[in-house]
């Protein structure tokens, strides 16, 4: 197998015209019409004129009509197609998309061939990814890598991957389909965040509150706005008649909660798109910086959903995979 990470798109003329079947397309360049025109007009004044120079002309050129689709058709035969996408993806990072490709004629080369990719599902790429490949010999693999980037969270899958050829004139260009079904998950895009002080537990209503609850007292101070009542060291604040509250073992002992609330508590129904992608951002990338720092974190929305507290990498990826798809709307390409 020949392994090549360098990649090269070609642009193909903008087709005049379309004709689909369930498998195949075959698509009429600029060139092409002009060449099917030639042909009307010569084909008039051989009639007209009775000249045999012109029906030989005219024969001429239909024999590139037809060893145009007879060669296009061969050029894409016996030609598959693997992709792999990488298990873990995060919104905003380059990844690779890994495409193994095959001729499995034994005697005839291909030529000329465009690869591009139709995707589904709400996450999006950041450009159309494609692969020209000028030449395959007969028997020949070759494994090519695209470097995208995905620009939002969500499923991404690969329902279809089309082969397209102008070979060998570029009069015309067929289109062979091939069915296949590759997915990943797209992660939230991590983001700087401000992460909580280890210092002392806090806790507030609404979007990206965090409870710390750690596992040893070490100091009491008094009482400030903000702090969570089952923090208050009750014994110590009825001697002193104020009230004090306790502060948490620092590191990696302290575990966080994240609260995520997506709906608008007036309206009961999820916030805008736009606010809903901030949140999740914010969840998400406390979340990644967090178990960075050591820190046991716990997710929990308003729908009672509740992951327990963890700290690893399995436990950081079903937190991502969660918050990758939840308040997702259909879409549909």
């Amino acid at each position: 197998m020949v392994k090549n990470n360098c990649t090269k798109t070609k642009t193909l003329s903008k087709p005049v015209f379309t004709l689909k079947t369930s498998n195949r397309s075959f698509q009429v360049t600029r060139e092409g019409a002009g060449f099917i025109l030639l042909i009307f007009a010569v084909g008039i004044g051989a009639i007209y004129s009775g000249s045999n120079l012109l029906y030989l002309i005219l024969a001429m050129c239909l024999s590139f009509v037809i060893v145009s689709g007879v060669l296009s058709e061969l050029v894409l035969q016996k030609i598959s197609i693997k992709s792999s996408l990488p298990p873990t993806i995060y919104a905003g990072d380059a990844f690779s998309i890994s495409l193994g490709i095959s001729n499995g004629k034994k005697y005839f080369s291909s030529y000329s061939l465009s690869i591009t990719m139709k995707l589904n599902g709400p996450a999006r790429l950041e450009e159309n990814p494609a692969i020209y490949l000028f030449h395959m010999p007969p028997g020949a693999a070759v494994e090519k890598t695209l470097i995208v980037k995905a620009v939002k969270r969500g499923l991404l899958r690969i329902n279809e991957i089309q082969i397209s050829t102008g070979f060998p004139f570029g009069l015309f260009y067929k289109t062979r389909n091939i069915q296949t079904h590759d997915e990943t998950i797209v992660f939230p895009k991590i983001q700087p965040v401000n992460l909580p002080s280890l210092s002392f537990p806090s806790a507030e209503e609404g979007q990206g509150a965090v409870h710390i609850q750690g596992k040893e007292i070490v100091a009491l101070r008094e009482y400030s706005e903000g702090d969570p009542l089952n923090a208050v060291h009750w014994k110590s604040s009825a001697k002193t008649g104020h009230l004090r509250v306790k502060e948490f073992m620092t590191a990696g002992d302290q575990s966080f909660t994240l609260f995520l609330n997506l709906n608008d508590p007036q309206t009961n129904r999820q916030v805008p798109d736009a606010i809903l992608e901030e949140r999740i951002g914010e969840a998400a990338s406390l979340a990644y910086n967090l178990i960075r720092r050591g820190n046991e974190v716990s997710l929990k929305t308003e729908d009672r959903v509740q992951f327990p507290f963890g700290n690893t990498e399995t436990h950081l990826e079903r937190i991502m995979k969660f918050l990758a798809l939840i308040g997702l709307r259909k879409q549909e390409n």
